[in-house]
C-alpha cells in the first residue's frame, strides 16, 4: 500500500511540477507577445512618419552625390588655404612652377590697425593664387577668417 500512495505522490508532483512549468513558459510567451505587439506598432509609426521625408530623400542623394563629386576641388582649396596660414616662408627646393607666398611688410602691418585684403599686400597676386583667399588680420599677422 505505501508503494501505491508514493506512487501516487511522485506522480502527482511531476504533473504539478510540469503545471508550473507551463505556466511559466505561457507566461513569457505573453510578455514576448506584448513587447512584438509594441515594436509592431513602432514600426507602423516610423513607416508613417518615412512616407513624408521620403521624397526628400531623393533630393538628399543627390546633393551627396554632388558634394562627393566636389570633394577632390574642396580639398585642393583646403590644402591652398592651408599653404597661405603657414607663410611667410622659403624652400629652395620647392619647385619652379610653385612661387613662395609673399609676406607683408612689417611695417604695413603696423600702420594698418584694421584688416586689408591680401590682395593689396602682395605684388602679383596672380602668381601666388592661394594669397588671394582671406585677409590678413594686423594684430595677429595671419589669415583673420581661418583662425581658430
Amino acid at each position: 500500500m505505501t508503494l501505491i500512495v508514493s506512487t501516487v505522490v511522485v506522480i502527482a508532483l511531476l504533473i504539478a511540477a510540469l503545471a508550473i512549468f507551463l505556466f511559466m513558459i505561457g507566461v513569457q510567451l505573453n510578455r514576448a507577445a506584448d513587447n512584438l505587439d509594441d515594436c509592431s506598432r513602432n514600426v507602423k509609426n516610423i513607416a508613417y512618419h518615412a512616407k513624408v521625408i521620403g521624397p526628400g530623400v531623393v533630393r538628399i542623394n543627390e546633393t551627396g552625390t554632388t558634394v562627393l563629386g566636389a570633394l577632390p576641388l574642396l580639398c585642393d582649396g583646403a590644402e591652398s588655404v592651408a599653404v597661405a596660414k603657414g607663410a611667410p616662408y622659403s624652400d629652395p627646393s620647392d619647385a619652379p612652377s610653385r612661387a613662395a607666398p609673399v609676406a607683408a611688410p612689417a611695417a604695413a602691418t603696423a600702420a594698418a590697425p584694421v584688416a586689408a585684403p591680401v590682395a593689396a599686400r602682395v605684388a602679383a597676386p596672380s602668381m601666388v593664387p592661394s594669397l588671394g583667399i582671406g585677409y590678413l588680420d594686423g594684430e595677429r599677422g595671419s589669415l583673420g577668417y581661418l583662425d581658430a
